[in-house]
């Protein structure tokens, strides 16, 4: 009886040593590791690309006390009623931003300056008829800094790729200027200095666009973007005196520009 009972006992401590170490196996693996969050955080960096318009026209109103002045030349079309003011340049300047993500999602805010070189100008010349004595206008259009405050919400396409939306406030100076040369006119306009104008203004307004952005390193990412921005109209007046007669010429333009730039971001 007594080794039966020794028998049993083996046995059984002989089926349980399996299990036993089966579960303590199971309770010995490690816990997997969330991934890491590579977009999180604070960001500085440069960017550099082109600024455009298209469309854009510059548009003319002129008033007159008495025929003869810019307002009946206005309307006899020896100035023109709208010209062309479509400008080109370059644009460039530093970013700051920080990011938030969830997952595949990414959410954050981005504020960048920019100085920009883009410049436009017309010549419109009227060479005279019998009615009227010949008159060029010139007419203006500069962007000389832009600054954006932005969402921008993305998904990451892959853990180093990220696509993104993006929008916000803008604000830039911008200069609008209009001029009109009448050397036979009585008295000619250069004798006047206020038929020689520039209205530089900062406006504000919004932008919205989208981009993708490469993690390529540690620390280090590479993104190329599109913005475009509206910061509302301006205008510029010139007035010209004759005979004891006062006119006016005044040019508005809307200012919307397209942006395309790439930039480079060192990640804290």
């Amino acid at each position: 009886m007594k080794k039966l009972l020794i028998a049993s006992a083996a046995l059984a401590t002989l089926i349980g040593t399996p299990a036993l170490a089966a579960d303590m196996a199971l309770k010995a693996a490690p816990a997997p590791m969330a991934p890491a969050c590579i977009w999180c955080g604070w960001y500085i960096g440069l960017n550099a690309g082109w600024v455009g318009s298209s469309g854009n026209h510059l548009s003319n109103a002129g008033t007159d006390t008495d025929g003869g002045g810019l307002g009946s030349l206005l309307a006899a079309g020896a100035i023109p009623g709208s010209v062309s003011s479509n400008l080109s340049g370059f644009i460039g300047g530093g970013q700051i931003g920080y990011n938030w993500q969830t997952g595949n999602f990414v959410a954050g805010v981005e504020a960048d300056f920019d100085g920009v070189s883009a410049k436009h100008t017309t010549n419109a010349v009227f060479p005279g008829s019998a009615v009227f004595l010949p008159i060029t206008t010139t007419y203006t259009r500069q962007l000389d800094w832009l600054s954006t405050v932005r969402g921008r919400l993305g998904f990451t396409a892959s853990p180093n790729v990220l696509l993104y939306v993006t929008g916000g406030l803008a604000v830039g100076e911008v200069k609008t200027g209009n001029a009109a040369v009448c050397p036979t006119f009585a008295p000619p306009c250069s004798t006047e200095s206020t038929t020689t104008n520039t209205n530089t203004t900062t406006h504000a307004g919004g932008t919205v666009g989208g981009g993708i952005e490469w993690m390529v390193a540690p620390h280090w990412s590479i993104k190329a973007e599109y913005l475009y921005a509206d910061l509302g109209r301006t205008n510029s007046t010139i007035n010209y005196s004759y005979f004891g007669f006062n006119s006016s010429l005044t040019s508005s333009v809307r200012n919307s520009y397209n942006i395309a730039r790439a930039g480079v971001n060192w990640h804290f």
